[in-house]
């Protein structure tokens, strides 16, 4: 074995942080929600990966997401080793294959935004060529599952409007990954594939609802994985020395900080309250006052309810503007088909036509609901699979993109 590279990312729960030896990660931290997404032979993969054969999407409709191995059992609480992600750079020089990323873009924002996976940041995105030459574009961190998202901004990997978070938001939205060979604008024929594939994988994923739910409600070990709960960024809790943050800090949460931890707090499956580690050996636990001035968790998706939710027909329709209005922009005009669905750009509204005949529209200034995933930098635009450490904000010429 080589030896251990210097911890990666922040210390959580009494010291522990990430580390990597040779082509493995240990994570001391639950594994069980990535081993359920990336992990081939996962109930949840082998699920969805059935659903897309017997329902026209095709085999690998999924193949986006990697074959990661687990070298112990993902439900300790302790964590334990992954395989790390190991592709090849994007080869994108034709019109064929940007296409076909622009689909897996638009298959991975439905996927996730339906499984409510959050916290989905540039630098949390792998994006490469795997051995079997797929592009895959995945997450490196699945902590954040199952919440009820009504809007593809949740996920992280486009911005939303919100002014107090906008210019950060933008910087950090994931899908500045696929820029650099979708090109800035995008092509108006490839952003109506992506769309079209939004719209597929989510019709897909909603048929099979309740097949979904029943192989989560039986995996072992599902309502005791911790699933993270941010009560604010990293670097609110950085700066909380020298600039008191807003809310003030909770006890818990300066308890954490004095003993030089990044705080980190969870949520389980089925029960109330936001949890956190009392001791180092993570064995107990302590939870905050359910009432009084204390944070209130949203609820989560319903696996006995078959997954469904009111916010799912948002996620379809004002999703699927959220995604066309992210990467829209002035030069975009006329009528364009791709895969089934057509999107008029007209000067005031998009007009999606469905291949079912089904008509839709909106405005076209989407500004109040998603901000432009278009940026006079390229800081995080690189070719790399990740993201490197430190990245340097670099105008285009003209400062416009």
């Amino acid at each position: 074995m080589s030896p251990s590279r210097p911890p990666l990312g922040d210390a959580h729960n009494f010291g522990r942080r990430v580390t990597m030896r040779g082509d493995r990660v240990h994570k001391p931290r639950t594994l069980f929600w990535e081993w359920l997404l990336l992990a081939a032979k996962s109930p949840l993969r082998r699920a969805l990966d059935g659903a897309a054969a017997r329902d026209g999407l095709g085999p690998d409709a999924f193949g986006f997401l990697p074959s990661l191995r687990f070298f112990q059992s993902p439900r300790a609480r302790g964590g334990g080793e992954v395989e790390r992600v190991d592709l090849e750079p994007l080869d994108v020089r034709t019109a064929r294959a940007r296409r076909e990323l622009a689909r897996v873009t638009g298959r991975s924002v439905a996927l996730f935004a339906w499984l409510g996976i959050a916290d989905l940041h540039w630098e949390n995105l792998a994006l490469g060529t795997d051995a079997r030459g797929r592009t895959v574009l995945a997450p490196l961190d699945v902590e954040i599952v199952l919440s009820d998202l009504a809007l593809p901004t949740e996920t992280k990997l486009v911005p939303d409007a919100d002014p107090e978070h906008a210019a950060v938001a933008r910087h950090a939205a994931g899908l500045r990954r696929v820029l650099p060979y979708l090109g800035k604008p995008v092509r108006a024929v490839d952003l109506v594939a992506m769309a079209s594939a939004y719209r597929r994988t989510l019709d897909l994923l909603d048929r099979h609802a309740r097949s979904i739910a029943d192989v989560l409600s039986r995996v072992c070990g599902l309502r005791e994985a911790p699933i993270r709960v941010l009560l604010r960024g990293t670097d609110a809790y950085v700066r909380a020395r020298s600039v008191p943050p807003w809310p003030p800090l909770l006890d818990a949460e300066a308890e954490q900080l004095d003993r030089g931890d990044i705080p980190y707090f969870f949520r389980l499956y089925g029960r109330p309250g936001i949890h956190s580690f009392a001791d180092p050996s993570l064995r107990t636990t302590k939870r905050l006052p359910l009432v009084g001035d204390v944070p209130r968790l949203d609820p989560l998706l319903s696996l006995s309810r078959g997954l469904r939710s009111p916010g799912r027909a948002s996620l379809r329709d004002h999703g699927l503007f959220t995604l066309l209005g992210v990467f829209d922009d002035d030069s975009l005009d006329g009528v364009h088909e791709a895969d089934g669905i057509t999107v008029a750009f007209r000067s005031r509204t998009l007009v999606v036509t469905l291949a079912d005949g089904v008509e839709l529209r909106a405005r076209r200034n989407l500004g109040s609901v998603v901000g432009s995933i278009y940026l006079p930098c390229r800081c995080g635009e690189v070719r790399s699979v990740f993201v490197p450490p430190v990245t340097t904000c670099k105008p285009t010429r003209g400062g416009s993109p």
